[in-house]
């Protein structure tokens, strides 16, 4: 299969996400708690990544899709999910910003434009210096709820709290990925 950046998930999937996962979030989650698990994802990727070297991390690994991550992702080095999840994260703390500000955000939101160039040797290090700044962002945010919104490519319109709980979400499934790929690749040195 021939897979492109943006194709999306498998319909099923995206039903399960926008019909379930989504208002079952919505409904429970909070500002608070949305960074304090976030902020326990990055702990559980600081503690995956603390043993591997500098070429495990560049290492390309062809992993089975996993849950909510399109077939395009599925052949990702590490450095490429850090990668992904500091400029996917530098675009939803910009959603959010203008979300909150009550102001339209004009430009499109493409899948395409937050996909990784792998081309970043340090981007497990810049992934956790955008962690601090996006951890302090909203720690110093005012816990208001939009009524702007934005809508994800694949999803519904989120409001500014949304984002902040896909936030969140994002990271635990690219977490889960990053895992994928470091059982795959010690299988593989087996």
């Amino acid at each position: 299969m021939n897979a492109n950046a943006g194709d999306g998930l498998p319909s099923i999937e995206r039903g399960i996400i926008r019909y379930l996962l989504i208002p079952v979030i919505r409904l429970l989650m909070t500002w608070n708690l949305a960074l304090f698990l976030l902020k326990r994802e990055r702990r559980i990727i600081e503690k995956l990544l603390s043993d591997l070297s500098k070429e495990e991390k560049q290492k390309r690994i062809k992993i089975n899709r996993v849950f909510a991550i399109e077939e395009h992702s599925s052949d990702y080095s590490v450095n490429m999910v850090c990668e992904h999840l500091y400029i996917a994260g530098g675009a939803v703390m910009s959603v959010i910003d203008t979300l909150s500000k009550e102001e339209e955000f004009k430009r499109d939101i493409k899948i395409e434009a937050v996909k990784p160039k792998g081309e970043d040797d340090d981007a497990y290090e810049n992934f956790l210096l955008f962690m601090n700044k996006y951890e302090a962002y909203i720690k110093s945010h005012k816990k208001n709820q939009s009524k702007q919104t934005k809508s994800h490519p694949w999803f519904i319109n989120f409001n500014n709290h949304d984002w902040s709980c896909f936030m969140f979400m994002h990271t635990f499934i690219h977490r889960r990925q990053i895992e994928e790929i470091i059982r795959v690749q010690k299988e593989s040195n087996e």
